[in-house]
């Protein structure tokens, strides 16, 4: 007999958005392996949708939440009253340095974190949507019968409160979990509402059946005594996603370095990569006219990617793709030569930041630069890179050390690309078929038949 799941998150395909591709590869997986899936998701306004996940999860029913009338009049109101309070401060990033109090360090903090007030109400007015979105889907839930599993993905609380809904009147159901992005989450929760993250997580950690982190790191947040029902599933990728795909490169004869995606509002850091760079162009290794940035991701991103080049005289390099489809984005992956990736860590987070973006980047069979800020002195995203043999990964917290090694592997890729035009890349299949979505939908598949009920 044909089991059905009940699948509940925020995004969910079309959403042209890297949140949206967890839910929906695992979606289609699944559905590849005999369940039939029903999904509940945010209805968005889309000005882009991304034709590879409508492909993936043609077939598959979707139900949406939508936010009330009233919500929609109460945030128009908040973002027209909070907006001029917001924006001087959103666009100046100089002023986002404060003195970590654990650690004594100063530090790059996102806007929540660096103005907690204002923080704070954004944070308790997204709630809000949140609960509002799950007020509109309530009474359906209630009559959602029939399934042998329901699983929650973790991005926003319109899962967590569904999930818990559900769970109180289908406690024969095993509720499945799964966080992809952390709950309270370090340098993006204000300090204000910390405590209500905090509520959230125990309330996961003792209701849900089963708990999936999307790294380790996140894994150990879950106290010991609820350890036995947690399991990670990484992100990862789909090679089906790049078969149309043109291989050949950009029409350039430069060495062409390219980022997809968000920088967080600055928290994401690439300036070593570009010391690195200047560095190598002012003792003659590099030819400074013969490298370029390409980036692809909103405008705002693009001016903080671009001012962090420009700090070491590369702004003139940087090009700017906008915001690009799904399928742009891996094509534009596709014809560039080398790709790159940033992130952080912290030890009072435990670590466990793995950037999605980094395991999609591994079907493009291109070598990766990670840059990984903060303290952890063992992330989670350098040990990927370095066990499957991706490329180069700089820790800050080993910046002596790793910024030597970042330095010789540039401007050994350069070297090669200027000798013969093209960089030779020979990662580790065994160790990249761990992060194949065919894969983890099969381990997935495995953690659901160990439920206990």
């Amino acid at each position: 007999m044909q089991k059905k799941i009940l699948l509940i998150c925020n995004y969910f395909a079309p959403d042209n958005t890297i949140a949206a591709v967890r839910t929906s590869k695992l979606a289609k997986y699944l559905t590849k392996s005999g369940y039939k899936v029903q999904v509940i998701a945010e209805k968005k306004n889309l000005e882009i949708e991304d034709e590879i996940l409508i492909r993936d999860t043609e077939g598959i029913k979707v139900y949406y939440a939508d936010p009330s009338d009233l919500y929609k009049r109460f945030y128009k109101w908040y973002s027209e009253m909070i907006q001029p309070y917001k924006k001087k401060r959103f666009d100046n990033l100089e002023n986002r340095y404060r003195i970590n109090p654990k650690t004594g360090n100063v530090e790059f903090y996102t806007f929540e974190t660096a103005y907690p007030i204002l923080g704070s109400m954004d944070y308790i007015v997204g709630l809000l949507k949140q609960y509002d979105l799950f007020s509109d889907i309530k009474n359906f839930l209630k009559r959602c019968q029939g399934f042998d599993y329901v699983i929650t993905s973790y991005g926003d609380a319109f899962a967590l409160f569904a999930g818990w809904h559900y769970h109180k009147y289908h406690k024969e159901i095993p509720w499945i979990f799964d966080i992809r992005d952390a709950v309270y989450r370090y340098k993006f929760t204000p300090s204000y509402v910390g405590w209500i993250a905090k509520i959230f997580e125990k309330q996961i950690w003792s209701n849900a059946d089963c708990i999936l982190g999307v790294s380790k790191g996140i894994c150990k947040r879950v106290p010991l005594k609820y350890r036995k029902k947690v399991h990670c599933l990484t992100n990862g990728y789909d090679v089906s996603d790049r078969y149309a795909l043109s291989t050949k490169r950009l029409d350039t004869p430069k060495l062409v370095f390219t980022y997809t995606g968000s920088m967080y509002g600055g928290l994401v850091n690439l300036s070593v990569f570009f010391k690195c760079i200047m560095d190598a162009v002012n003792r003659g290794e590099i030819d400074e006219n013969m490298i370029a940035f390409h980036f692809a991701g909103n405008a705002s991103a693009y001016e903080i990617f671009k001012c962090q080049a420009q700090k070491y005289g590369l702004g003139k390099n940087c090009v700017a793709h906008g915001k690009l489809s799904h399928k742009e984005s891996l094509q534009l992956q596709q014809q560039s030569d080398v790709l790159l990736v940033a992130s952080h860590d912290y030890k009072d987070n435990e670590g466990g930041y793995i950037t999605g973006k980094a395991l999609e980047y591994m079907a493009a069979n291109k070598p990766i630069v990670a840059v990984i800020m903060g303290d952890i002195e063992h992330s989670e995203l350098a040990d990927i890179i370095r066990k499957a043999d991706l490329g180069i990964a700089y820790e800050e917290a080993h910046k002596e050390r790793d910024y030597d090694k970042l330095y010789d592997y540039i401007c050994r890729l350069y070297k090669e690309f200027v000798q013969t035009e093209q960089i030779k890349h020979n990662p580790d299949k065994k160790e990249l078929r761990k992060y194949d979505y065919r894969n983890l939908c099969k381990r997935l598949i495995k953690i659901m038949n160990q439920i206990e009920k």
